[in-house]
């Protein structure tokens, strides 16, 4: 009987342990679980801190006409509220005319009234190097300003397929050159520290959208771009180098 009453104490013993065992493997998960959670909660509000600082980082302090591309950004979020991104050229040549008129009242920079057709925009397509040079060359600009402002835009021609990130750098460095370039008029330095503000807005913004569009799900697939990565921004600065210059 004494043995038989050591074996039921032993049972229960080990029944107790695996009770207890349990109960601590569960408390280590629930903590884990928690400590995972908090760790993907402030990823993510790192995240958004870091999307927040990008977007208030685009512009340039140092560029005082920065405030023109700001324009061109706000006229371009006004038009991507009821419109998805120009996917023809009809399309982008409304998102051209329709840029074109927001920023036509607010600035004598862009006085001029140029009718953006069709046929206009696919010749800028076409050869943007050579639209663009036969814009600055017939502009009222000093030989030194258009040799400057072309190997600006020749270069970010070449440069736009870069992350937003490079480009922005270039344009920024850029507009560093310009500034402290003594050769310039008054007037000469508006013109290009503008064009060179809405190409970083202009492509900031269509960078913007393409993340943006890769949620939009078409058969299964992303929905394929009708244009190239960055035409958009680099056809549509182009184009209003006819109203700037």
């Amino acid at each position: 009987m004494k043995r038989t009453g050591n074996i039921s104490v032993h049972i229960q013993t080990n029944k107790i342990m695996k009770i207890i065992l349990l109960c601590i493997a569960a408390s280590m998960l629930f903590i884990s679980c928690s400590a995972d959670s908090d760790f993907d909660s402030g990823a993510a509000s790192s995240l958004r801190k870091e999307n927040i600082k990008d977007k208030n980082y685009i512009g340039n302090p140092a560029n005082p006409f920065d405030v023109k591309g700001k324009k061109m950004y706000e006229a371009l979020n006004d038009y991507y509220q009821e419109r998805q991104s120009p996917n023809s050229i009809s399309e982008l040549s409304e998102h051209i005319r329709f840029i074109s008129e927001h920023l036509a009242p607010k600035s004598k920079l862009f006085s001029r009234l140029i009718p953006f057709t069709d046929e206009i925009v696919q010749s800028i397509m076409e050869d943007p190097d050579n639209s663009m040079i036969e814009i600055v060359e017939n502009s009222i600009l000093q030989s030194y300003a258009k040799t400057s402002l072309i190997d600006f835009l020749e270069q970010l021609i070449v440069e736009r397929q870069q992350e937003f990130a490079v480009t922005n750098s270039y344009i920024m460095g850029y507009e560093a050159v310009v500034l402290n370039d003594m050769v310039f008029t008054s007037e000469e330095i508006e013109t290009i520290l503008t064009v060179a503000s809405i190409s970083r807005y202009s492509l900031y913004s269509e960078q913007e959208r393409k993340d943006r569009d890769w949620e939009v799900i078409v058969g299964g697939k992303p929905a394929k771009s009708f244009f190239k990565t960055n035409e958009v921004s680099i056809v549509s600065v182009i184009a209003l180098l006819e109203r700037i210059l």
